[in-house]
């Protein structure tokens, strides 16, 4: 070794036999193949060319063999009595044919995922026994109508519903609350919760204008009805406004509304 030269030294673990001696810079290869599995020490030593010495460890890990889980018992768990616990070794680094599968170690489903899974079924039962039967603001609404109309008694609500969305919805809004100023809502409307629905049938069929509700005036022209709808399509549509959007008036015939038509706009 010239002057200026330093010489390393590699040892491996407690060895003292040097695994390399090299000239840095230099590159060596550490064939962890040959170790067994666990911890393991690299100590370098530098020499330079007036004798003195420089030290570094390297502590590593070598895993060749294969890979363990164990369930049952974690580090530094405390325990006492009969402990169940299930071990599993998969994938050797070395293995030509690896089968995954073999590397699934069975646990049981985790406690919070049985609890969230009964939470949601519980909900479920709960949201579709409550809903089954939709109290009459529902049973007109999209969500509710398509089997509202499989039984006769509940056809004359679905076709009200529909006379609305066509004849009345344009103004009065789907959702019955109407225009600011311009066209009056029907939700909460007195007119159309009133017990008595002749005032209701009247401005259906014969129009209205510059209405007063809750003290706010409504100036647009409310068209007259009776010669677009029959007294039953009139009943039926009436019905709907007076049981949508939290409305729960009395409701009315076909009959109630050829009186009111027979009357006229008085």
């Amino acid at each position: 070794m010239s002057d200026n030269e330093t010489r390393i030294e590699v040892y491996l673990d407690d060895g003292t036999e040097p695994y390399a001696i090299l000239n840095p810079p230099e590159r060596f290869e550490l064939d962890a193949a040959r170790l067994e599995d666990g911890q393991h020490l690299l100590r370098i030593v530098a020499i330079d060319s007036s004798g003195r010495r420089g030290v570094r460890t390297v502590p590593f890990e070598v895993r060749n063999g294969p890979g363990i889980a164990v369930d049952g018992l974690r580090d530094h768990d405390v325990v006492e009595g009969k402990i169940n616990v299930l071990v599993n070794a998969y994938g050797g680094a070395y293995e030509e044919k690896w089968e995954p599968a073999r590397a699934e170690t069975p646990a049981p489903v985790p406690t919070w995922a049985w609890v969230v899974f009964i939470v949601v079924v519980a909900w479920a039962l709960y949201y579709g026994i409550d809903l089954w039967r939709p109290p009459p603001q529902f049973a007109d609404t999209p969500t509710y109508r398509s089997r509202a109309v499989t039984t006769p008694a509940a056809r004359p609500a679905a076709h009200g519903a529909e006379l609305y969305r066509t004849s009345c919805a344009s103004c009065h809004q789907a959702n019955g609350q109407g225009v600011p100023r311009l066209f009056p809502p029907l939700a909460g409307n007195p007119v159309v919760t009133a017990r008595d629905p002749a005032d209701h049938i009247r401005i259906v069929l014969f129009g209205a204008k510059g209405n007063t509700i809750n003290g706010v005036t409504y100036q647009a022209q409310m068209p007259a009805w009776a010669d677009q709808l029959s007294d039953e399509e009139a009943a039926a549509v009436i019905n709907h406004e007076r049981t949508s959007w939290g409305n729960n008036a009395p409701v009315v015939t076909a009959t109630d509304v050829a009186k009111v038509r027979a009357r006229g706009n008085r």
